[in-house]
């Protein structure tokens, strides 16, 4: 998760963007150094200090300097309620955000994390050009109010005659009461709502609903498809189990099929490498090490759609992987390229399922059905080895090499 992300909307929803060090640790507890580097410090003091009781008419504290090195902050309250307390100089420090570093950092995480490219565009202040969204055939300009409006519609359109009159996303104050997501009458202009998490994903596949609100009725069955709303993360609990979470809740499939998760995993890794959302992440279908028939193939889809999920319906999950029309042999998994993690536990993979342990040895000559087995198992393994070095080839976390003695 990145820091910045992590506490962008917390920033953004307070009243005033100065304080002390002991407001600003109030207001974010111990992420406050994540902000540190965006703070100016100014030369003017503080004349008040926060009150552990702020109930009384006369708070907050008032500052007091009897000298250099003798500061204090006492109860403004004519019953004083709290004791005096002893101040440095530093602790009255006012820090102020640098607003336009602190701007252009958040834009820059959001960027990345989102898939955006960059946009270009001056806008009024208060409105901030995040980047383009460039999405199932369209281009949107996605824009941030930094500020509530009180005609935020109209503005908009205002806006969007700025930017050449190009489809617009409005993403609206994180914070901002009553916000909701709509489309703006006339077409062409998305207000979305700041979404809650804190991971800086701001789920822009709901604009492109609201645009083409039957494209999620259509995405099931069309193969260039892309389920924007859908993230994989793929982790191992080394030795027991793997691990497959899908919108950040775990999935009861794949757990102990060591063949059916890792093509997925490759599926999942062929995908994030690829930056090109609509048009790429697609993957030779022999590279799964299937049979011709697609019956392994079958078995990933089976085993998508076999167990239920609180957050993805059956049918959606049913169709996450997708061949390419007019390109014979090409399959993908059917969700963007920065909504799949990879976690570091990958690196420690191990066989949990049917390629756990080979088939017993017995003395003597095997019979039929004992070499039949075995030669079942070499080949099998074979194969979940190839996908395994394919995957890690593709970016999914490795052991880390290290030197021989003497090297």
């Amino acid at each position: 998760m990145h820091d910045l992300l992590r506490i962008w909307r917390r920033v953004e929803s307070l009243p005033v963007t100065a304080g002390i060090d002991a407001q600003w640790a109030e207001a974010l507890g111990d992420d406050r150094h994540v902000l540190a580097p965006y703070l100016r410090p100014e030369q003017q003091l503080a004349t008040s200090y926060p009150c552990p009781h702020p109930v009384h008419d006369d708070c907050p504290r008032r500052v007091i300097h009897h000298g250099p090195g003798d500061i204090v902050a006492v109860c403004g309250n004519g019953s004083p309620q709290c004791e005096p307390v002893k101040l440095t100089r530093d602790q009255l420090v006012i820090r102020t955000l640098k607003t336009k570093e602190w701007i252009a950092a958040i834009v820059g995480e959001l960027r990345t994390i989102n898939g955006l490219e960059a946009l270009d565009a001056e806008l009024p202040e208060s409105w901030v050009a995040v980047g383009t969204l460039s999405r199932r055939g369209q281009r949107l300009a996605v824009i941030w109010a930094r500020r509530d409006h009180p005609d935020i519609e109209n503005t908009a359109r205002g806006l969007r005659g700025l930017l050449g009159g190009r489809d617009l996303l409005v993403l609206l104050p994180p914070g901002m009461r009553g916000a909701t997501d709509r489309a703006v009458v006339d077409g062409g202009i998305v207000l979305l709502s700041s979404p809650k998490n804190e991971d800086g994903r701001l789920d822009l596949a709901r604009a492109l609903d609201l645009l083409d609100p039957s494209y999620r009725a259509s995405r099931r069955t069309n193969p260039q498809a892309i389920f924007d709303d859908v993230r994989f993360e793929f982790a191992e609990e080394p030795g027991v189990r793997h691990v497959v979470r899908i919108n950040g809740l775990e999935y009861g499939g794949f757990q102990k099929s060591d063949l059916k998760f890792l093509r997925l995993l490759l599926l999942a890794a062929a995908r994030r490498r690829d930056p090109d959302v609509d048009g790429g992440g697609w993957l030779d279908k022999f590279k799964l090490q299937g049979d011709e028939k697609d019956h392994d193939l079958e078995d990933v889809r089976d085993e998508l759609r076999r167990l239920d999920h609180a957050l993805v319906p059956t049918d959606d999950r049913a169709a996450l992987v997708k061949r390419a029309p007019g390109r014979e042999g090409k399959v993908r998994l059917a969700v963007p390229p920065t909504n799949i993690t990879f976690d570091a536990s990958l690196a420690n993979f191990t066989f949990v399922g049917e390629l756990q342990s080979k088939s017993k040895t017995t003395k003597g000559k095997p019979s039929p059905g004992q070499k039949a087995r075995a030669e079942n198992f070499a080949r099998r393994d074979k194969v979940a080895k190839k996908l395994l070095d394919d995957a890690r080839k593709h970016g999914v976390p490795a052991p880390t090499k290290t030197s021989g003695r003497g090297e």
